[in-house]
């Protein structure tokens, strides 16, 4: 996770904390009548999430328990954390996380051993900073002296480890990070760490490099070149980490899929996982828009909709990634609120009230999505001798509001043989042609003019419309229609 300004950033955390657990602040009572994340996903993949200290007691544990059958801490196992100064080791926090987690049966991500760019490591591991061959025995001798006190430490209480955290730089010629380490040891010192953790750490444990945005080509083609090399050169790597901290407009979900069926067919049998995931509810590079505590009921729906499509295309990679972790729990604990700058975020499945959302709803039943169960119907109408005018109906389902609904284009083509016949839409000027917000239980309708050109009176025409509602909601309605105004039997 990038962590650009980490000192500011846990004072806002603690500020943020005070004021969730602050008097008059609404209780936080956790649903104990709502499906359980993992156990609905157990026979595709585990779902874990990444958590603080304020996760091991009370309704956080609570839900964390209930939900979720893996953790990653988020800061408690890096290196500034577990080793501030060499050969001091403060391992309370993390030991904490990990024995409420195996008490649970919960599995344990370590995060992370190495971090590229030097966020959250003490000075004393990059020696004096130089290239010297005095200095750069110094920070190997760290580099392994670190990783053997804390893999063994942990020992098979962890499973996997984030060896190498954000190595990637696609600005530079070989693809790296130009960090500390770098400037002391180049790219061995991601060597020297593979290395020392397969020697230290139990045998069958797992070791991944971990990265975000792999689903921007740049960034992409720098995963396969460095996996690539490392794989050459039988440096022991076992697995790719996406992050995937997503914004609510960017990346689309194919290009999510292209990262993970990328690195499997260049890689085959090198584990995948998704190690990092929240969904910002603002656009991707938007640093200036803040909902502050009034967001809006659309936006929630349409990140819905949206944890319903990432979610539905994890299921689709069955076997080809190992594993999903959230990068938290619900809103009122989230590093969101406080990159890339402060402001109010609501990135995860459980409002600031640990209330199911929508986006959790988009995890484990769609059918309680509002706009579930949107139906289109539509009939035509003769206006002139050549002119007819098609209604599009939406009835709206009763799960909640249809928000931002829209047709997005159709399509109109004689069903029979006829080289003569045509049909042209002479209304609405362009596509797309908005439904607006249809209520819970409402209905929406949209006019399409269209001319018609050579066509018998008793020719019927395959009639589709491709629409949207809440952004990721999608379908396309197609029935039959007549020219003569009748209409046949719909289907979604």
């Amino acid at each position: 996770m990038k962590h650009w300004a980490f000192t500011i950033a846990l004072l806002l955390w603690a500020a943020a904390s005070a004021w969730a657990q602050a008097p008059g602040a609404a209780p936080q009572a956790v649903q104990t009548d709502i499906p359980s994340i993992y156990k609905t996903l157990a026979g595709y993949f585990p779902v874990g999430a990444a958590i603080d200290p304020a996760d091991l007691s009370g309704p956080h544990e609570q839900m964390l328990t209930m939900h979720f059958d893996g953790i990653t801490s988020t800061n408690e196992m890096k290196w500034s954390s577990i080793e501030p100064a060499q050969g001091r080791f403060e391992f309370g926090p993390a030991d904490r996380g990990v024995e409420l987690a195996l008490s649970h049966k919960m599995r344990v991500r370590g995060h992370t051993l190495v971090y590229a760019t030097g966020q959250q490591t003490p000075s004393y591991a990059f020696g004096d900073g130089t290239n010297s061959a005095a200095n750069q025995a110094i920070v190997i001798a760290n580099i392994r002296e670190h990783i053997q006190s804390e893999v063994q430490h942990f020992g098979d209480k962890v499973y996997a480890w984030d060896v190498v955290n954000e190595p990637f730089d696609p600005s530079q010629a070989d693809c790296l990070a130009h960090g500390p380490f770098y400037q002391v040891l180049g790219k061995s010192y991601i060597d020297v760490a593979f290395q020392a953790a397969r020697e230290y750490a139990p045998a069958g444990t797992k070791l991944f490099i971990n990265d975000y945005s792999t689903n921007e080509p740049n960034r992409l083609g720098c995963l396969l070149k460095v996996v690539g090399d490392l794989r050459a050169r039988g440096i022991p790597i076992d697995g790719v980490g996406h992050q995937m901290h997503n914004a609510i407009n960017y990346p689309s979900v194919p290009a999510m899929e292209n990262a993970i069926e990328t690195v499997r067919s260049q890689f085959p049998g090198l584990d995948q996982q998704i190690t990092e995931l929240d969904v910002s509810v603002y656009n991707g590079g938007d640093t200036k828009s803040n909902y502050g505590r009034s967001i809006p009921a659309s936006v929630l729906a349409e990140q819905g909709w949206l944890y319903k499509s990432t979610f539905d295309l994890f299921r689709r990679l069955k076997g080809k990634i190992s594993a999903v972790t959230l990068w938290g729990i619900a809103d009122d604990d989230t590093w969101l609120d406080r990159f890339p700058v402060v402001r109010t975020e609501y990135p995860l499945p459980f409002d600031r009230q640990l209330q199911a959302k929508p986006a959790y709803w988009g995890i484990v039943d769609e059918t309680r999505l509002p706009g579930y169960g949107l139906k289109f119907s539509a009939a035509a109408a003769k206006t002139q001798s050549d002119t007819r005018t098609i209604t599009v109906t939406a009835t709206n389902g009763d799960a909640g509001p249809a928000y931002a609904s829209q047709i997005k284009s159709i399509g109109l083509r004689p069903v029979s043989a006829e080289p003569r016949c045509a049909a042209a839409v002479s209304a609405p000027a362009s596509f797309p042609v908005s439904l607006g917000d249809i209520p819970t239980s409402g209905t929406a309708a949209v006019s399409i003019a269209v001319t018609l050109r050579g066509c018998d009176p008793h020719t019927r025409f395959a009639f589709t419309a491709a629409w949207s509602s809440a952004t990721y909601e999608t379908g396309t309605f197609s029935t039959t229609l007549d020219i003569d105004g009748d209409s046949g039997e719909p289907r979604r």
